[in-house]
């Protein structure tokens, strides 16, 4: 399998229809989220049917990250974009027809395919439309994106329902969305030349590069330590709101998600020539120093300093993530992309869904600012691992490894007199150089 080196033009092209298509996808998955009071008036849908979406949508996503996160690697990155797209749709049709809760959570399930081969075959595709040198956008695009188009998806059917509350056309518009980014799919210039096989593609993996275990947990950790306090506010965003500062709008909730969403997108491009050590252990502990105040300003019920707080934590979540993962991807094989990708969102994903019940039943037990000053001890934690790992000496590399490094530097070069060829299990073979 190899990697294709890419005009200025076509890189850029790819990376911002890549980047949008990432986006809407996952902006796709978040519109139904707020129009379930809908669905209970309309098609009788129960308590029990919504807690199950959230496990069924799940269950999709693990199982494609689980099967299928290296599957663009046998068809090419720009036919699983397309894909994917589809389902989207799929989804979103779906939704619209369902007359029923089982109809519902197939919807939802077919929206975690779609996410899931977003967080790998999509965001490689992002990853791979960049070079080295604009590597920080691609991460941050990788790393946040997802969050942020949850956000845009959520604050969008808000502010469309209260214009239009017709769910044929919140769903039309998201349709057509979705087909604008499949129809300029094919213009995107396929990064792969050659591809693996089907077979090793779909072999149940989670891929974890052999001579970079500990930057691989430091990426998990830093994704798993995040990843909790934002979903949190996805889930709780609109209830802090009400029941913290006595708002009575669900535009305060909006807002507030906004503020723990957006900013991230900013965090790496603007760190990217900082060194990337320092600025993943400030960050992380920006992060943690955020997440406490929080529970002091919550306790205050300081509402304006909360939003502030918010955006400033989203802000060093978007360096922490962006950063650990630029780090991991410049050290491992620009052939093994998705495979990482994939294998991190799996991690993320889970843990995210662990994290989530135990924040749940501990708001249960005790109150918000319990909660926020428990998350902020598990990110200290988080933080102290990562400094200790950062302070480790580097692992050595046991191979010759088609790095980001490396290609970037046979750009240019000769031509590699012998291809490297994919072996049974989809590996590749050391590059050589003429």
């Amino acid at each position: 399998m190899h990697k294709e080196e890419l005009t200025d033009g076509q890189s850029l092209r790819g990376f911002a229809l890549a980047t949008l298509s990432f986006l809407a996808i996952f902006a796709a998955t978040a519109v139904p989220i707020p129009l379930y009071a809908d669905y209970q008036a309309t098609i009788g849908l129960t308590t029990a049917d919504i807690s199950n979406t959230m496990f069924t949508y799940l269950t999709g996503v693990a199982l494609t990250l689980l099967f299928a996160g290296r599957i663009s690697d046998s068809f090419g990155r720009t036919p699983v974009a397309s894909l994917t797209l589809m389902l989207a749709i799929v989804g979103c049709i779906m939704f619209m027809m369902a007359d029923s809760g089982a109809a519902v959570l197939a919807a939802r399930f077919v929206q975690g395919l779609s996410a899931g081969f977003g967080m790998s075959a999509v965001s490689a595709l992002v990853i791979d439309c960049v070079g080295e040198k604009h590597l920080s956008w691609g991460s941050t695009v990788a790393s946040c994106g997802a969050m942020f188009g949850v956000m845009i998806g959520s604050v969008g059917v808000g502010v469309l329902y209260d214009l239009v509350s017709n769910l044929a056309v919140i769903y039309g518009v998201m349709i057509a969305i979705l087909a604008v980014c499949l129809f300029l799919m094919p213009i995107v210039h396929e990064p792969l030349d050659q591809t693996m096989s089907l077979r090793a593609a779909v072999r149940v993996r989670v891929y974890i590069p052999a001579d970079n275990r500990r930057l691989f947990a430091v990426v998990c950790v830093c994704y798993l330590g995040t990843w909790m306090v934002g979903c949190f506010f996805q889930s709780f965003a609109a209830p802090i709101a009400y029941q913290c500062f006595g708002e009575t709008s669900p535009l305060a909730g909006s807002i507030i998600l906004a503020l723990v969403m957006a900013p991230s997108m900013l965090g790496g491009p603007l760190v990217q020539r900082l060194d990337p050590k320092r600025a993943l252990a400030a960050s992380l502990v920006a992060v943690t120093a955020t997440t406490a105040l929080m529970a002091v300003l919550v306790a205050l019920r300081a509402e304006l300093a909360f939003m502030v707080d918010c955006a400033l934590f989203s802000f060093a979540m978007g360096v922490a993530v962006a950063v650990s993962l630029r780090l991991l991807l410049l050290r491992v094989s620009v052939l093994r992309v998705s495979a990482i990708l994939a294998s991190v969102n799996l991690v993320a994903y889970a843990g995210s869904a662990v994290t989530g019940v135990v924040c749940g039943a501990l708001l249960g037990a005790t109150s918000y600012e319990a909660v926020f000053a428990a998350m902020a001890v598990v990110l200290a934690a988080s933080t102290a691992f990562v400094a200790r790992c950062l302070r480790a000496p580097s692992e050595q590399k046991r191979d010759n490894r088609l790095t980001l490094h490396r290609f970037q530097r046979m750009r240019g070069a000769e031509t590699p007199s012998e291809a490297p060829t994919p072996s049974e299990d989809g590996e590749e073979a050391a590059p050589a150089l003429a």
